[in-house]
């Protein structure tokens, strides 16, 4: 259980780190949450909504909700009460459809054009996650599992292989990212801007010792000096062993 629980935490700050690096999330993160999500929460008891998610994205967020979710819990039945209270609670996204529009309808239009606010949507409704994932590549998905907390993976980020080189580089010190004079700016995966600037080598002169000229060894005094064509005799080292 433990194992699977870091398993858990790898794949979040993975997924994480993509949305920033991507898409330029920053934390603290903007969690916009659904009526169902709270109730799942609620009925699982793991705790206030905002306390589980800070400690899953492993820093601090602030919550959201619709006026169409508040009111769609408001009108349902017992069940639901500790989610409407829970609801209640949070700060509501300016703008969107007024009630009683759909709370459904009411978390499209929050994550409309291009998820300009960088909200991190929570909801259990398996219609709402797969057209997110479907239409909103730009839109982190995170739902309630009988384990915990899981996030959607990113849905843009299969195969892309920009990925994996922009994760490369969000993950390197800023001091090598200076020396190598790289500044990368993404905002969407499919149509990535950058702006490479590489230094460009300095000219060198010669190599001094490559050019410096090679200097004739006089011979030393008492040195036999061959005569031209002749071999130079070697002295053998010790004794030889007939001697």
């Amino acid at each position: 259980r433990g194992a699977m629980r870091v398993k858990r935490a790898r794949k979040v700050r993975k997924y994480l780190r993509f949305y920033r690096t991507c898409h330029g999330f920053r934390a603290p993160y903007k969690v916009l949450c659904d009526g169902n999500f709270l109730h799942a929460v609620a009925s699982m008891k793991l705790g206030e909504a905002g306390d589980v998610l800070a400690k899953y994205l492993g820093s601090s967020s602030k919550l959201f909700t619709t006026r169409c979710v508040q009111h769609e819990l408001k009108h349902m039945s017992a069940e639901f009460k500790q989610a409407s209270l829970a609801a209640r609670r949070l700060d509501c996204v300016l703008g969107g459809p007024d009630p009683p529009a759909k709370a459904f309808d009411s978390i499209l239009a929050a994550v409309d054009k291009n998820n300009s606010e960088r909200f991190l949507v929570c909801t259990q409704d398996e219609k709402l996650r797969r057209l997110l994932a479907k239409n909103s590549p730009f839109v982190p998905v995170i739902f309630c599992h009988t384990s915990g907390l899981q996030m959607e993976p990113p849905a843009d980020a299969a195969g892309s292989g920009v990925a994996s080189q922009l994760e490369k580089m969000a993950s390197m010190p800023q001091n090598e990212r200076d020396v190598l004079g790289q500044e990368e700016t993404a905002r969407d995966v499919q149509h990535v801007k950058t702006n490479v600037r590489y230094a460009k080598p300095k000219a060198r002169g010669p190599n001094p010792l490559a050019s410096k000229p090679k200097t004739v060894k006089e011979p030393r005094a008492g040195a036999v000096t061959p005569a031209p064509g002749e071999k130079k005799k070697r002295k053998r080292r010790g004794g030889a062993g007939g001697e």
